[in-house]
């Protein structure tokens, strides 16, 4: 562990030279200085279970159970950020679509009724921009609660944000890159079909472009896996975002991690949504009523939508979104006590600096 809370990397990162212990007494590398076997010898008195996961290499069910106990153990923190966050970016969002929507219904007017289902688009995108973007800000800062809650600790939320608001530009950065990467590639592989299609060479162009879209998906799911543990790194280690990428290919190194994490992510993104979709419905019901009695497609009843929905956003994602993030941190460091111990840097800390009792 770091003296700020985080844990540390496995060696000099970004060129810094060696040092000797760091302020917590641990080594420099964030491993035990004692060969390795010599220091798996610690009396196991109390099974090293200081907080929501055992220090141990985890398993499908300790991830998730962990998860929903990361929640549970912390709330204030977990969901009051995941709300605070969210509501920074979804409130001008509703103000941003609600207006979209007012334009677009005086452009759209001039071409019949006909035209009014486009009313809503322009803010259906902007609310999942600002979604998205919320998300995955938040997921990082998230994890550094989830590292403290391994370890029985609960910071509230003003030392969550002295401890990770450094770390915003690096995620950031990190969200941008991700983001250029994704638009990049879909134009390169789509693209051709697209152009095919456009000048009229039909049977070509759909074939090219379901070839493209296949391989773009690919691509996504491949590459997405790949980098899903640079946010922990970045907050966890203090890590750049090419410090972080690096980390993070290398922590999910070799087919059977690759798939394990594949598939732990998918299992935990379709129980959210599935969660979220339960929250969501009373809202969808109240917005579609609300919305027919003012006509779906008028400019009034785009705008119950779209105010109904950025509420429905806000409340479920204060809610699934700590449990998305919790099972990323926990397979970060999951990964870290499988390929590097980092269990039993955690057994060490948790015995020489145990959580107050709450």
């Amino acid at each position: 562990m770091t003296a700020t809370g985080g844990f540390s990397a496995p060696g000099p990162q970004d060129g810094d030279p060696v040092r000797g212990l760091s302020s917590d007494g641990l080594p420099p590398t964030g491993l035990p200085a004692q060969p390795h076997g010599a220091m798996r010898q610690i009396p196991m008195l109390t099974a090293h279970k200081p907080g929501i996961v055992p220090l141990r290499p985890l398993q499908l069910g300790d991830i998730l159970d962990g998860a929903v106990k990361a929640v549970r153990f912390n709330p204030k923190s977990m969901v009051g950020m995941s709300a605070l966050v969210l509501a920074v970016f979804l409130v001008p969002s509703a103000a941003l679509g609600i207006g979209a929507t007012h334009l677009t219904a005086r452009v759209v007017s001039r071409y019949g009724p006909e035209a009014g289902a486009f009313v809503g688009i322009p803010s259906t995108l902007i609310q999942s921009l600002s979604t998205a973007l919320a998300t995955a800000l938040l997921s990082g800062l998230l994890i550094f609660v989830v590292g403290q809650a391994v370890l029985g600790r609960k910071p509230d939320l003003g030392q969550t944000w002295r401890s990770t608001h450094g770390r915003l530009l690096s995620l950031l950065a990190l969200l941008i890159l991700s983001g250029l990467f994704s638009l990049v590639s879909a134009v390169l592989l789509i693209g051709p079909g697209v152009l095919l299609l456009v000048n009229d060479t039909i049977g070509a162009g759909v074939a090219l472009l379901l070839l493209g879209v296949l391989c773009t998906i690919v691509l996504a799911v491949y590459v997405s896996t790949k980098i899903s543990l640079a946010a922990p790194a970045i907050v966890l280690e203090g890590h750049g975002v090419f410090a972080g990428l690096r980390r993070s290919f290398a922590l999910t190194k070799g087919a059977a991690a690759f798939w394990r994490i594949l598939g732990i992510t998918l299992a935990a993104g379709v129980l959210a949504g599935m969660l979220g979709a339960m929250l969501g419905i009373p809202f969808s019901i109240a917005g579609v009523a609300i919305a027919a009695m003012a006509g779906q497609d008028t400019e009034g009843g785009q705008m119950v939508v779209t105010f109904v929905s950025h509420l429905s956003a806000l409340l479920s994602g204060a809610i699934t979104t700590p449990f998305v993030a919790a099972v990323t941190g926990l397979l970060y460091i999951d990964r870290r006590m499988r390929l590097e111990a980092l269990d039993v840097v955690l057994i060490r800390e948790a015995q020489s600096n145990p959580a107050p009792r709450v």
